[in-house]
């Protein structure tokens, strides 16, 4: 009831005066932040006592820490809620694995990115086949590369990448691509590389293995993948500012890599060198 108070004293004591307060001093002064997530794991979720975690959040833990902003206050949204909500300031920030593009750049800000969402395969233990892109199955046609029935990503990936038809193995469910390549029906089992990592570590088989590194696809020399980042309002560029600024010096420390890896994130899933914000908004 205090934080509510002391912002409503702030809003009406200031509304027709010179001053008003951005975000960024709004959220300092309450020591809390709003914000809206869609309840995606690995990215950002509540856990069954209504804690808010995840890859995203404990990142943002990291850097609102150095802003004295200890408290998160979780608005749960649908992932199409997000952007519209963070415009209407029912929240301060947006977070989920929402990818960086120049449509949603003319609508909010991003911070810098945060990941990549792309591919990922599980071979045999050893890697037999050197498989490390798509590129690898296309110039090899004994190779056999099993994919979920559904999922049309993975396999418009591999067949812009030269990867022909009768090199697919389709399979019902993601438990029947690790049968496949444990098996031998295929060499290689490819789906999204964080859901893949946190299968893998599950299935707990010595015999597989993450096929690394791997090479994601691009096409015309633009990548057939995403980059995910959290995103505030478009004015709120003195917040933005403040989130890169900590982020970037997160990026030094031990402890950026010791969160990727808790949520079954791994180097491969790093954002290549040179790419920002403001080039991918571009286009």
């Amino acid at each position: 009831m205090r934080t509510a108070f002391v912002g409503l004293m702030l809003v009406s004591g200031f509304s027709g005066g010179a001053f008003a307060e951005t975000t960024l001093e709004k959220i300092k002064a309450q020591g809390s932040i709003r914000m809206g997530f869609t309840n995606e794991a690995p990215f950002a979720y509540a856990t069954p006592d209504g804690q808010l975690t995840g890859v995203v959040i404990d990142v943002l833990h990291q850097i609102f820490d150095k802003m004295g902003v200890k408290e998160f206050d979780g608005g749960l949204t649908t992932f199409g809620g997000l952007i519209p909500g963070l415009k209407a300031k029912r929240f301060d920030l947006v977070t989920s694995s929402i990818y960086i593009k120049p449509d949603r750049c003319a609508q909010v800000a991003f911070a810098e990115p945060l990941y990549i969402l792309g591919d990922g395969i599980v071979v045999t233990a050893g890697n037999p086949k050197k498989i490390h892109s798509y590129a690898d199955i296309a110039k090899d046609p004994t190779i056999k590369l099993a994919y979920t029935v559904g999922g049309t990503g993975i396999t418009d990936n591999a067949k812009a990448m030269g990867v022909k038809d009768e090199q697919l193995v389709a399979v019902t469910d993601d438990p029947g691509g690790y049968a496949a390549v444990q098996a031998g029906r295929a060499d290689g089992f490819a789906n999204p590389a964080t859901i893949l990592e946190g299968q893998l570590k599950a299935l707990g088989d010595s015999g597989l293995e993450r096929a690394s590194p791997f090479e994601q696809p691009s096409e015309n020399g633009k990548p057939r993948y995403g980059f995910a980042s959290f995103a505030v309002r478009l004015e709120d560029q003195d917040l933005l500012a403040e989130i890169n600024k900590h982020l970037a010096e997160l990026r030094t420390r031990p402890e950026f890599m010791a969160i990727m890896e808790k949520y079954g994130f791994t180097k491969d899933d790093m954002i290549p060198a040179g790419v920002t914000t403001t080039k991918i908004c571009a286009g």
